[in-house]
């Protein structure tokens, strides 16, 4: 596995049977270093962890003020579940309540991670956002369309990317 996948694409290719019990501790591994990777981040430099904190609360305010946080929420979830969608990886359990919504957003922290607009109607959600890849300065600026299906579920209807 050369690409990084998130715990809940690990979790499916286990399931699936597409990779063996090892390869699927190894993937784990591999997720939580790069968190313990950051946590020591953090408690290096407590200033810009703290600034970034700040920075992603004021992201997650703005997005709140016109939409539910269980709107935005399903609609994180939502991309995680895309397959060819880099930060999946750190979306993956955006569905968890008891994880504050600021935590999913990555303002200034690479790879960056911006939800710039979302807009909601009754069976479709417009999600705009910025994301860098790890170790690239390129910013991708994305717009992705989610259909709700029968099920109530969103799930992808059509996406458009652009690279600055």
């Amino acid at each position: 596995m050369s690409t990084p996948v998130s715990p809940r694409q690990l979790f499916q290719l286990l399931d699936s049977g597409r990779i063996n019990l090892d390869q699927f501790r190894a993937g784990m591994a591999e997720c939580a270093q790069e968190l313990i990777a950051e946590m020591e981040e953090d408690r290096l430099n407590p200033a810009e962890a703290l600034l970034e904190q700040v920075l992603s609360r004021r992201a997650a305010s703005k997005l709140t003020k016109n939409n539910t946080e269980t709107l935005i929420r399903e609609a994180l979830q939502a991309l995680s579940e895309l397959e060819d969608f880099p930060p999946a990886r750190w979306l993956w359990n955006a569905a968890h309540p008891h994880i504050p919504l600021h935590a999913f957003f990555r303002i200034r922290r690479k790879p960056i991670f911006r939800v710039t607009h979302l807009e909601a109607l009754p069976q479709w959600v417009t999600v705009s956002l910025e994301y860098s890849l790890s170790g690239s300065a390129e910013i991708i600026q994305e717009s992705i369309r989610l259909r709700r299906d029968r099920r109530g579920r969103l799930g992808l209807e059509r996406r458009s990317l652009r690279r600055i």
